[in-house]
């Protein structure tokens, strides 16, 4: 949450979306770009969970290093768990920890801590009224019972974050109703010696995405914002498609963007290559699934704008990949969790791919240019041509054409202004 000012702002990005979501403060996660990372956009201020760089403080875990979660079953007087609570525990594990480590190439080590019992709550399930977007009230309240029933016998200090796997028969099936949802950046209980429940992903039902559900929620509490449509989650997939699991977590392309791994700290910044000048590059990138080599371009458009280009292939966490090839898309520091920071761009715009994957979300399953295919933005100068795939190591040589040079917005602007004038000039001459 964003404390008690913006909650009626936080509860509409959770409120109407068909997907898990956040609630969060404003804040974006750790590693605030100095002077000479240009292409690290800073996170614009006000932004619900914005995709630039900057620091979170408290409000996000790191997501580097040793990551500690604790990890509880609950149910209800009124929503007995049909089956033990090593079972639901198993639904997730070790398949969420197995998926941090390959997403982050090793740099994030997970571990989680179970409580391998079911913890009973003190008041049925309809007593709290969780729904389709549920409130601060009704999550504060679930988290005042559970330390109440639980903070006596479980220590609670120490952990980057705590999940809480709810019994599946509570709550509507996800195919009715998406409830899981994970909240950050304000406590909504504390425990007696002082531990704060400020970073929570609850997991309710059954979800077409299995565990990557999971990983979805736990993305929220490192700082990445939801990537589809919450005002019209029927063209979610002309926003990001399945190409980030903070899209559609369920959809065949499960690893997250580039951009969000150099945000997270997976990157290095010599594993990005920054274009601010005017000129053309001669890039091979190797794939996101895999460690080591160039990851993307970067081509900032102003301070709160940039396109990313990437290699994308069927390895890793992206295994039953639809298509491989160049992946190119623009994001948008400046723009809300849940109202598309980040738009991928169609290399075939006329036709879908893969319609197993999921009844109507696949217009973007073949996004990716191969070979002989570009893409270019006469508005912005750029010009991405793929020119080949080594199909040895997956490497995919492009080259880049950047033809204006890196101006803020108001250098823009101004240049555009200046432009019109001695057009204007000319003429009367």
């Amino acid at each position: 949450m964003r404390g008690s000012r913006a909650l009626a702002v936080t509860a509409c990005v959770l409120l109407f979306a068909a997907g898990s979501s956040a609630v969060t403060r404003s804040g974006t996660a750790a590693g605030l770009p100095p002077a000479d990372r240009p292409c690290a956009l800073r996170a614009a201020p006000g932004t619900a969970m914005s995709e630039g760089f900057g620091d979170g403080g408290h409000d996000f875990a790191a997501a580097t290093g040793d990551v500690r979660a604790l990890t509880l079953m609950v149910d209800f007087p009124d929503k007995r768990a049909p089956y033990p609570a090593e079972e639901r525990y198993r639904e997730f594990f070790p398949a969420v920890r197995q998926w941090f480590h390959r997403a982050s190439y090793g740099r994030l080590r997970y571990a989680s801590t179970p409580v391998l019992r079911w913890i009973r709550m003190p008041r049925p399930f309809s007593a709290y009224g969780i729904g389709r977007g549920y409130g601060w009230n009704a999550h504060t309240a679930m988290m005042r019972d559970l330390l109440r029933v639980a903070d006596k016998s479980i220590d609670f200090s120490g952990y980057s974050l705590v999940n809480v796997l709810v019994t599946p028969n509570a709550g509507p099936p996800a195919d009715q109703a998406v409830l899981s949802v994970t909240w950050t950046g304000a406590a909504a209980a504390t425990t007696d010696d002082g531990a704060r429940l400020d970073r929570v992903s609850l997991i309710y039902g059954h979800d077409q995405s299995g565990a990557r559900v999971l990983s979805h929620e736990n993305g929220h509490a490192f700082g990445l914002p939801d990537l589809y449509s919450v005002d019209a989650f029927g063209r979610t997939d002309r926003l990001a498609g399945q190409w980030d699991s903070m899209s559609l977590d369920w959809g065949l392309q499960g690893d997250l963007f580039a951009w969000h791994k150099w945000r997270l700290g997976w990157l290095d910044d010599a594993q990005v290559l920054c274009v601010r000048d005017a000129a053309t590059h001669l890039v091979r990138l190797s794939p996101v699934e895999v460690a080591g080599g160039r990851k993307a371009v970067v081509v900032p458009l102003g301070r709160t704008s940039a396109y990313v280009v990437e290699a994308r292939a069927a390895r890793g966490n992206d295994a039953e990949a639809c298509r491989e090839g160049v992946l190119v898309y623009r994001i948008r520091t400046d723009v809300d969790s849940g109202h598309g920071p980040v738009t991928v761009r169609d290399a075939h715009p006329a036709t879908t791919a893969c319609e197993y994957s999921s009844a109507s979300f696949n217009s973007l399953n073949d996004a990716p240019f191969r070979p002989g295919e570009h893409f270019a933005d006469p508005a912005s100068g750029l010009t991405v041509e793929v020119l080949a795939h080594d199909p040895d190591d997956d490497g995919w040589t492009v080259r880049v054409t950047n033809r204006h040079p890196w101006r803020t917005e108001k250098a823009r602007a101004a240049a555009h202004t200046a432009t019109g004038a001695l057009r204007r000039e000319d003429a009367r001459r």
